[in-house]
């Protein structure tokens, strides 16, 4: 039997530019000036935005909730309990259509298919989804609507080109007024849903569905504490200098408990964005003063950056097949001393256990990097959300259909510690999990019984996001949980969240090759700094001005 958990699967921002996401990749470097043409914010009409109430999810018994926004709740335990939060269910017996992504097989149909009985049961409906593979998503979407016939639920990727004329054709319902204030508490579920979320998902005002919300951070470093003691140092430093010194005396090791050992693997993206941290680079995609759209490349900040990360090179500290060469998972053979990765990534697969089974003496540890001159850091937060479930416009119509619409959203999005969270996330007991002598959900082996259930699960609307650590990993809690909360209080909003640069999907590519070449070869000593200037220049030549210009005109629509 193997364990299994009832937090839904969240795919990572890389993962969902497999839909064909118009966002601009974080790797799009640069900053603009000049004219602010380009196409606006579609149809979406300006309106004030008068916010959905928030009422925090309840915490289940052995959660640990924090006072810090954005940092979700954690949990070290399996649930003893589960509390009912739909009292009875939503539909009225009538046929319900959807259209989600299917991230595996297919599932089996009706008769054969425990969960979908079971959903059917539990939610009073007939269940009818179109399910369509992630590669082929937008595609299917953009035929799905141009048939006009609109399934009553939809998963939308709202940043994407496709989806964000669908809302603004008038395809799906705007649920601005319905969902305003207090009237959200007739949906309880749906009113935990952050603020953050509803205001970065909103459209000019108009709220067209329910966000998908995610987490202020997803990706943190972790750092062998016994390297940085062995190297003389008590903790990663102070300051920027500081930091390069510990990093910098580990490499010098060059080995450690009978292996070869190496500050860090590459300088890669998430290496790239904790350096801005530290040099207060800020987010990707910034306002200058004038209003307009610029980009950090342009920031003295970004220059600092690429003079730390030449410094870490010529130190050492890199792996030397770290830029352009192929790496196995050299941190948890237990030859590399830092690396970032995502609470699943540390937690889930789990890297921290594998790493200190691989060398017993490994003590992995979380931390807050410095800022270049010991001051705070500045982190862009996570867009808040990926993707919204929206409303047809002809389901909602009717207002009594509308509200059923709702009341379903508001099942499907059942709080964790739920039974209805329970059943939406791992299935049925006795045929996909039973519990175990903790009371811990334990999956059954069943791998068509739980291909049935992740078929049909992912409509796009889940319980806020929420750590669990497994019983074995527990001793990393309390310096996870102190760190996490100094991260996420040092997020800042992205200006952009939300917003669709048109071109991006046509420019991103080449764009993203730019800056390999380019950052590469300052940290390499391959190229001098003195070519920022014309990084720059060829940036913008590039495709770079374009994407200011789209940014900076959707912006100016929305204000």
């Amino acid at each position: 039997m193997t364990t299994v958990s009832s937090p839904q699967f969240r795919p990572s921002r890389r993962s969902v530019l497999g839909l064909g996401a118009a966002a601009v990749s974080v790797t799009g470097l640069a900053a603009c000036s000049g004219s602010s043409g380009g196409s606006g914010s579609g149809g979406f009409e300006e309106q004030e935005l008068t916010l959905p109430t928030h009422v925090e999810p309840p915490v289940p018994e052995g959660g640990i909730a924090s006072e810090v926004e954005g940092m979700p709740m954690i949990f070290t335990s399996p649930l003893q309990e589960y509390f009912t939060s739909v009292e009875e269910p939503p539909g009225s017996g009538e046929e319900v259509t959807t259209f989600q992504v299917l991230w595996g097989a297919p599932p089996r149909p009706r008769e054969q298919n425990d969960y979908w009985q079971q959903l059917e049961e539990r939610l009073n409906v007939t269940f009818t989804p179109t399910l369509t593979a992630a590669d082929g998503y937008n595609d299917k979407f953009s035929t799905t609507i141009a048939s006009g016939s609109v399934p009553d639920l939809s998963f939308v990727q709202d940043t994407d080109a496709i989806g964000q004329r669908a809302l603004a054709d008038g395809a799906f319902a705007d649920l601005s007024e319905v969902l305003a204030g207090d009237n959200i508490l007739q949906w309880p579920n749906l009113a935990n849903i952050s603020t953050n979320a509803w205001q970065v998902s909103a459209k000019n005002g108009h709220i067209y569905g329910v966000p998908n919300e995610n987490p202020f951070l997803t990706n943190f470093p972790l750092v062998r504490g016994d390297l940085m003691r062995l190297a003389g140092h008590e903790s990663m430093g102070s300051t920027a200098e500081e930091w390069l010194q510990v990093m910098s005396d580990i490499a010098a090791l060059g080995t450690a408990h009978g292996k070869k050992i190496w500050g860090m693997a590459t300088i890669g993206g998430n290496e790239q964005a904790m350096f801005e941290w530290m040099f207060r680079a800020g987010t990707t995609w910034q306002v200058d003063d004038s209003g307009k759209i610029v980009n950090v490349l342009m920031t003295d900040a970004f220059e600092q950056v690429m003079e730390f990360e030449k410094q870490l090179w010529d130190a050492g500290v890199i792996h030397p097949d770290g830029i352009g060469g192929e790496l196995g998972d050299l941190f948890t053979t237990g030859q590399i001393a830092l690396t970032i990765d995502s609470f699943n990534g540390f937690f889930g697969n789990p890297i921290i256990g594998q790493v200190v089974d691989s060398t017993p003496e490994a003590e992995p540890e979380f931390f807050v990097p410095p800022a270049f001159d010991g001051g705070d850091i500045v982190i862009q937060r996570d867009d808040g959300y990926w993707g919204i479930v929206a409303i047809s416009a002809a389901a909602a119509e009717d207002e009594a259909r509308l509200h059923e619409l709702l009341g379903i959203i508001n099942y499907w999005r059942a709080p964790f510690g739920s039974e209805e969270a329970l059943f939406i996330g791992s299935g049925t007991e006795g045929v996909n999990y039973e519990f175990g002598p903790d009371h811990e959900v334990v999956g059954l082996g069943d791998d068509q019984a739980d291909a049935d259930r992740a078929a049909l699960q992912w409509l796009g609307a889940f319980n806020s996001p929420i750590y669990s650590i497994a019983p074995t990993l527990t001793d990393y809690v309390d310096n996870f949980r102190t760190t996490m909360e100094q991260l996420v209080a040092s997020t800042v909003p992205n200006p952009v969240a939300g917003i669709v640069a048109p071109s991006a999907a046509s420019l991103n590519a080449k764009l993203d090759s730019l800056n390999e070449d380019y950052r590469n070869g300052f940290i390499t000593g391959r190229r001098p700094l003195s070519e920022l200037s014309e990084y720059r220049e060829a940036w913008l030549s590039a495709g770079g001005q374009t994407l200011c210009d789209e940014f900076t005109a959707a912006l100016d629509g929305a204000d």
